[in-house]
């Protein structure tokens, strides 16, 4: 099983738009060697952010992308005569059957139980997986000029064109914790947003007592395929930027000191509903925080909640309309504390943070931005993404705004 899912995987990796393909793949491998196949509700909370409370009748995200994901198998499998990765009608099961010329069925044994390993050697895996991702990135796009780009006259970009230290990509990881099972062995990994840390599963624990044999701190994080993606193109980004060429570091946000914080410029990639795990103030300044689940965004003046949908679940109940999907990206530039940049580059789902990193690249969308806030220096954008059949075919400004920073509020 392990050739056939390397090669699935570099195949989603060079296609568009598959972050989330990628995640719930990854899932169904880590559980296809369980006894039962997962739940709906199951992968609806682990992969997709959802609330234990979700009513999947009336919710198809997870349904309407293991349709895609299977598209994606069914693909992959095309003109194959061995082993074939499928996922079976009906079920949220990854299997490997044999090809036509099998003359009997094998059993697929299950996959060898990863190696247990200290935190400190999975801080080090994360960032050199992100790393990786990053010089490849910046060897595929190159550098196409010998000066500076263009980038780096935008008010967006220009301090981190210019300051003398190398900015600090942070890319959002998720905290995991391991869930077990009645027979008491380690069952799962599971995602909950109000549980961000060791502490904070403590106090979870503390306030759901019977969770207390079942949830279990293996100090395991998780840096999600788009949001690396997307910081491997911002590396790339900066670097054609400045003058000097430099390469940033990329850091997992669990990584991030103080002292980093204080003296670099810092540029944060990461999904809305986690920017309360940044090292950063953004929440106490910001008109916007996250809704109640994870495909939620809420302003605070006008009370609107603004909530991601993709269109096959906006089509779930008419199928025979056309449907469109809908979702946000965010991005919010402010001074830190000793007058460096802090940046914020954020979507409520994958394709408004993939269409964030795409607009920040974007001079003539900056330009722009810059006129809707009045080149402030601490301001925040709301962006609506609009996508029908799998493709983006608007985006638009919805609110531009300054930031309420320490300065602004003394004046």
């Amino acid at each position: 099983m392990a050739a056939e899912v390397s090669q699935f995987r570099a195949m989603l990796l060079g296609q568009r738009r598959t972050g989330t393909l990628m995640q719930l793949f990854d899932y169904l491998l880590e559980h296809s060697a369980d006894d039962r196949a997962p739940k709906e509700i199951e992968i609806a909370m682990a992969v997709f952010g959802k609330s234990a409370d979700l009513d999947t009748s009336q919710d198809s995200t997870v349904r309407a992308n293991a349709s895609r994901l299977r598209a994606r198998l069914d693909q992959f499998n095309t003109g194959k005569s061995g082993p074939r990765l499928q996922i079976p009608k009906g079920e949220y099961r990854l299997i490997l059957t044999p090809g036509s010329e099998d003359a009997r069925e094998e059993a697929v044994p299950p996959p060898d139980p990863p190696p247990v390993r200290s935190a400190a050697w999975r801080t080090l895996a994360i960032i050199f997986a992100v790393n990786v991702l990053a010089w490849i990135a910046l060897f595929i796009f190159g550098q196409l000029s010998h000066g500076p780009s263009a980038l780096s006259q935008t008010a967006f970009w220009r301090q981190i064109a210019a300051h003398k230290r190398l900015p600090v990509i942070a890319v959002g990881d998720f905290y995991m914790v391991v869930e077990n099972g009645p027979d008491g062995k380690p069952r799962r990994l599971i995602m909950n947003r109000l549980i961000q840390s060791g502490r904070d599963l403590d106090n979870y624990l503390t306030m759901h007592p019977d969770d207390f044999s079942k949830l279990h701190d293996r100090d395991i994080r998780r840096v999600p395929a788009r949001v690396a993606t997307g910081a491997a193109a911002i590396l790339s980004l900066v670097s054609a930027l400045r003058a000097d060429r430099g390469i940033p570091t990329i850091t997992p946000v669990s990584q991030l000191s103080q002292d980093v914080i204080d003296s670099n410029d810092i540029i944060f990639i990461d999904y809305f509903a986690q920017v309360e795990t940044l090292w950063s103030p953004i929440l106490q300044m910001s008109g916007f925080t996250p809704g109640k689940s994870f495909d939620e965004l809420k302003d605070i003046p006008s009370g609107k909640v603004f909530t991601a949908q993709s269109a096959q679940s906006l089509d779930a109940t008419h199928p025979i309309e056309q449907s469109y999907g809908r979702d946000y990206g965010y991005v919010a530039s402010y001074p830190g504390p000793s007058g460096n940049r802090i940046l914020v580059i954020s979507g409520v789902e994958d394709v408004g943070l993939s269409q964030m990193i795409k607009l920040v690249s974007d001079k003539r969308e900056l330009d722009l931005l810059a006129r809707q806030t009045h080149d402030a220096a601490a301001f925040e954008a709301l962006y609506l993404i609009r996508t029908t059949g799998g493709l983006i075919f608007d985006t638009s400004l919805l609110i531009a705004r300054p930031l309420k920073t320490p300065k602004t509020a003394a004046h």
